[in-house]
């Protein structure tokens, strides 16, 4: 058995990032993993979370949106290029153009639609974290089958952080190679719903 610390904070937010980063650096280090997955619209969370981590043997992926949903500035990719972290840009694990028929027609209902929306239940945060994670994976900057910490937020910021077992999107309920969600670092007890 293992006992471990786990933070919930009261509401979501951007408030939480230093804390949530906090957490995830202590787990990392009692853990011994290789790498940490951030997710970062604009890179400002990516920079706190790079910072963070300097010094230790971890590899920071930053997993941005998709090209052209938010605005990555240029002055964070030059800082964590200089602090050694990876930037990932990739579609949404969980977006398909299924969801594009989601949004065309009022009550259909996609099945990535209902993974993300049990995912929120946890928190925003946690369909994020789940997310960032295939993507990296798909992309090749992290290996399959890997425990990682995982990063993530609701809107901005950091205020979600678990532990899991990488893998690539199209396994996610693989018996084997399938995603596991091993620990919760830290979480928001209340939700926002999208």
């Amino acid at each position: 058995m293992t006992k471990r610390e786990v933070y919930y904070f009261d509401d979501y937010g951007e408030q939480n990032t230093e804390a949530t980063i906090e957490a995830a650096k202590k787990a990392a280090l009692n853990l011994d993993v290789k790498y940490v997955v951030v997710a970062t619209a604009s890179g400002a969370t990516g920079v706190k979370a790079a910072e963070a981590f300097k010094g230790t043997e971890m590899k920071v992926v930053v997993v941005t949106e998709y090209a052209g949903m938010a605005e990555f500035k240029e002055e964070n990719r030059r800082k964590l290029k200089e602090l050694g972290a990876a930037v990932i840009t990739s579609t949404h694990s969980f977006l398909t153009p299924a969801e594009s028929i989601s949004k065309l027609h009022s009550g259909y209902c996609s099945e990535n639609t209902m993974i993300k929306d049990v995912l929120r239940r946890f928190s925003q945060g946690m369909k994020v974290a789940a997310e960032i994670v295939m993507m990296a994976t798909d992309a090749g900057a992290i290996p399959i089958s890997e425990e990682v910490i995982s990063i993530a937020g609701t809107g901005k910021g950091a205020d979600t952080a678990i532990v899991v077992k990488s893998c690539h999107s199209d396994d996610f309920f693989h018996k084997e190679r399938g995603m596991e969600f091993r620990e919760i670092i830290a979480m928001p007890r209340k939700k926002k719903f999208w």
